[in-house]
């Protein structure tokens, strides 16, 4: 393992999340989102070999995209990145913030994938995020950022419920939609049970809602030249950006 650290905000996750976080996301299929990136990256940028993805959490995607590319993560939480280091020995990871990070080096390909760009929560730090990420880009280089929804696609009050079960853990978390201005909101219940017994955590989740025209913007005031995939591997699509 390789695992930088570095001086860093308060992370964005309760400690307690990292254990379950694999968990709770069961559903989500990493190694098809993983190789529709490996094959967008390949199709903008046919040689490229060295691949960083930043908000990397706890290594899902990385270990399917490290079948492609030479891999490198950046995560905010510590904790989050001891899960990584464990599923990714002998991968370099890092901790920082994605809107204020300088690892010395440039990447063929840089990704910022699950909505997590959304975390940004302001324009200014998405700005920032995004300038970042395209700074660490090498010649001919490719961004990918899935992004969170739009001001006009987020829904205001949804009332959701998840479960995972196993014989020795089960989860449910519940949280309603709320929105303040250019802000989403989501005041996540857990409730965690194990052999030890049932406990019960919260967790405020703050993401900003960002317009196509923000992303476009901030692409173009990177210098890359962006491209719209309507599609991805998710409801929300994927933006493209290249380094020429």
């Amino acid at each position: 393992m390789t695992y930088h650290e570095a001086p860093v905000a308060a992370p964005v996750y309760n400690v307690k999340l990292a254990d379950i976080y694999d968990a709770i996301y069961h559903f989500k299929d990493y190694a098809h989102d993983a190789r529709y990136v490996a094959a967008l990256v390949r199709r903008f940028a046919p040689q490229a070999r060295t691949l960083l993805e930043t908000a990397c959490g706890t290594g899902r995607f990385l270990e399917h995209l490290a079948a492609d590319f030479d891999v490198e993560g950046l995560d905010l939480s510590s904790e989050m990145l001891g899960r990584a280091a464990s599923r990714l020995p002998g991968v370099a990871l890092h901790q920082g913030d994605m809107s204020n990070f300088e690892l010395g080096k440039r990447y063929d390909a840089v990704c910022c994938l699950f909505r997590s760009i959304a975390y940004t929560k302001t324009l200014d730090a998405f700005r920032r995020s995004v300038q970042c990420m395209g700074a660490h880009l090498a010649p001919g280089g490719v961004l990918v950022i899935e992004p969170f929804f739009t001001p006009e696609t987020f829904h205001v009050g949804k009332v959701t419920l998840n479960e995972y079960s196993s014989d020795r853990l089960k989860v449910a978390w519940m949280y309603t939609s709320q929105r303040d201005g250019a802000a989403a909101s989501f005041d996540i219940h857990y409730l965690v049970g194990t052999p030890r017994g049932v406990e019960h955590f919260t967790e405020l989740h703050e993401l900003g809602l960002f317009s196509s025209e923000d992303y476009q913007d901030a692409v173009a005031a990177a210098g890359l030249r962006v491209i719209r995939d309507e599609d991805g591997p998710g409801a929300t699509g994927l933006y493209i950006a290249v380094r020429d």
